[in-house]
Formats: C-alpha cells, structure tokens, sequence
C-alpha cells in the first residue's frame, strides 16, 4: 500500500477476530494502518470522501503460521510411520533421507522458495522458519511473507554442548538461535540458548511433549530415545533423570526457568493439566501442528483443556517431511475433525491472533483492528453465498479448506 493514501474497503463480511463479525462491513485505512472498522454505513459517514473499493468475499486477517521448517521443503518422500512404530524411526529416516537427499544447495533452495510462495499464496503473513543451516532471511518483499528465522542446536553431549556454545558466542545478534528438544539438547544449552533470547529480546521456540517416548526420556533417560542417542553415538549421560515424579516436558523447561511470554512450545500432545497451569501463569505459549502429529501417528493435544485454562494456542504446519502438506486452512479442517467440540470461531482465532501473540506481532497482524498495519486478505467462495450468520461463515472458513480465492489487501 502507498504511503499516505487513504482508502476504505467494503465487503459483505469483515472478521476482525477480536470482535464480532460484520455483515456489510469496511475497513478504513490510512498511511498503511487500520484507522477503523465496523459497518460500512458508519464508516463511510466518519470518513466521508474516501476511495471506496468495494471487494465480494470477505475481509480477515492474514494467517500466522508459527511453526515450519522450510529447509525441509525437498524432503517429500520420507514415509508416514506404520501404526505403532516409535517417533524415533521417523526421525533415523529424515536423518537419512537429508544426508542421502543428492541436491545441490541452489537446488534445496529453490524448494525453498517455492514452499515459501505457496504460504504467501494461502494468505500466510507470518512465519516462524526453524532451520539447522544458516541462511539470510527473504528480503522485505510484498510478495513474500515476513520470516523469522531460527537457528536450531542439537547438542546431547557434553562435548556437542561444549561446540554449541562456542558457535553460539559467535553468532551475530541479528540471528535468533533456539533448541531443537528437550531430548536432544542438553539441559545446559538450552538454558544458554534462552538466556541469549531473553538479552536480545527474541523468541524462544523449541519442541516440547511431541510424544510419550520424550517424556519417558526426561524422566528415566531410558527408552526409545535413549536407544536412538546410543546408535547415533550421541550418548554419554550428560541427561540427568527427573525421577518419575517428573509431571512432564513442561515441568523440566519450569525447572530451568525457561518459561515465560517469549517461550513458544510446539506440539504439546502429551501435557497434564497442572502443565497447562504452569504455562498460563508463566505467560508462555503454545503452538498445535495437527496435520504433523496426525502423519506422526503421536496422538492429539488436549486443546479442550487448553481453552479451559486460558491458552490460546497458535498453529503450524512443521515440515513436509512430517506432513502431507503444509497448508493452515487443513490444519484447521484437522482441529475441526479432532476436537468437535472447540468453537470454530476459536480456531479461526488460533489461526491468526494466537500466531501473532506467539511471535510478538500482535500490534501488526492477527486482527483487523485499530492500528495494525493494513494487510490483510480478501476470500472468496461459491459456498459464502447462501452465509446469513457469522458462525455459518466461520464453520465454512474452518471445516473446508483453503477458500478457492485468497487475494491480499496491502502490502508490507
């Protein structure tokens, strides 16, 4: 959008998320923010003379897809674990399957870039980008969603810590570094890595509660994953067992004092309820990947609960090596399918608002609202025709998939 321009868009139907819909609503903006929203006769009163663009679907904000991994863009062909196999053998296969992979860095980045495109073209504004091999972030392109890119550590010895951190002192500010897992990075880096989250303000997201296996790790340093550590020959018992009095994922990252407002923990299948306490009163959020736990195989967050206390969680999709595809609009369809009884307005609201919370952008995106930059979508659908009530609307928008026109309103 130019800069000093004032507009005012129309449509049958606004979402602004943080309040109720509007049927005939609009959208005033001026120098690339959202001046007002509500009915379209009140604001074409209080701002009279403005240019009208009258558009047919309906106005929302842009998706935030909090979780993905886009270096994983080629890896497309790693199987979907059979019924009862451990997390860990899908993991020894995406280890393969990238040292066996045979392309060319360029080429890697191509699928890259093309898995970044599609995110744009399916309305995603935001996204959280986790990636072992260091890369220069897009350019502020209005083509392009906004990333943010994270440096992942893996460390589960003494002697992988001891590297981690020696890399970690010499990596430039600009680059945000975060843990992969609590299996997988010890407990000293991980703590390392969240101080220097914390000093430079960034966001800290690591994997947490992904599986059974993990928490059984944490508790015993026995299991699945320990045998996984052992042939890998990542293994010297620097992992001290919580005993198993140890309540979860989310007790131990409590009991290194990782958790607070800038802690996003992803998956979060296998958490209790005192967990969920712990990261309301903590102020830390969460992130649900359904599709990737369903193509896992690992179970379903307790998202019922979640609400119950207070969270709203975000979403992401993961990877395509952990996904059939990487599409927030299935994700919803997903949550829809697996939790009947969360309101769908609430998902819509996961999609979008809980994202930008996650990654501390809610003054830009995630609602169409005063003073949020004014970027956000126009969809369009056959099945938005016979739409007489908002939660009609928004059944449509989270039960079946991506609408068949997602056009952008603005740019960054």
């Amino acid at each position: 959008m130019e800069k000093h321009t004032q507009t005012l868009y129309s449509a049958p139907w606004v979402l602004p998320i943080t309040s109720p819909a509007i049927q005939n609503g609009a959208v005033a903006v001026k120098d690339g923010r959202i001046e007002a929203v509500g009915p379209a006769a009140e604001i074409r009163a209080g701002f009279g003379g403005l240019k009208e663009i009258r558009c047919q679907g309906v106005l929302m904000p842009a998706l935030v897809n909090a979780h993905i991994h886009l270096e994983l863009s080629h890896l497309t062909a790693i199987k979907r674990p059979a019924e009862g196999q451990k997390m860990c053998t899908w993991i020894e296969d995406l280890i393969r399957a990238r040292g066996d992979c045979g392309l060319a860095a360029q080429e890697r980045e191509d699928y890259r870039q093309r898995a970044l495109r599609d995110q744009h073209l399916s309305g995603v504004i935001l996204l959280a980008d986790i990636g072992n091999e260091p890369y220069s972030s897009n350019p502020d392109c209005p083509d392009l969603p906004l990333v943010l890119h994270f440096q992942e550590f893996l460390a589960p010895t003494r002697q992988a810590t001891q590297a981690a951190t020696a890399a970690l002192e010499g990596l430039p500010d600009f680059v945000a570094a975060t843990a992969h897992a609590p299996y997988s990075t010890s407990p000293e880096l991980i703590c390392a890595l969240k101080h220097r989250a914390t000093r430079l303000g960034k966001v800290f997201s690591l994997h947490v509660a992904e599986s059974p296996e993990e928490i059984e790790f944490l508790r015993s340093a026995a299991g699945s994953f320990r045998d996984f550590l052992e042939r890998l020959g990542a293994w010297d018992a620097t992992f001290s067992p919580g005993g198993n009095d140890l309540d979860g994922t989310v007790m131990y990252l409590k009991k290194l004092g990782v958790l607070d407002s800038k802690t996003l923990c992803v998956h979060c299948v296998y958490i209790t309820e005192k967990e969920m306490q712990v990261l309301k009163a903590k102020g830390a959020h969460v992130c649900l990947c359904p599709g990737s736990n369903r193509f896992l195989r690992v179970g379903k967050a307790p998202v019922e609960g979640m609400l119950r206390h207070g969270l709203l969680p975000s979403l992401g999709t993961d990877s395509i090596a952990s996904n059939e595809t990487l599409d927030l609009w299935r994700e919803m369809q997903i949550l829809r399918e697996e939790h009947p009884d969360v309101d769908p307005a609430r998902i819509l609201e996961m999609a979008t608002l809980g994202g930008a919370a996650a990654l501390q952008y809610e003054d830009d995106f995630g609602s169409l609202s005063p003073q949020r930059k004014a970027v956000f979508l126009e969809v369009n659908s056959e099945r938005f025709d016979q739409v007489a009530t908002e939660k009609e609307l928004v059944d449509i928008l989270t039960r079946k998939g991506r609408p068949q026109e997602v056009s952008w309103i603005g740019c960054r």
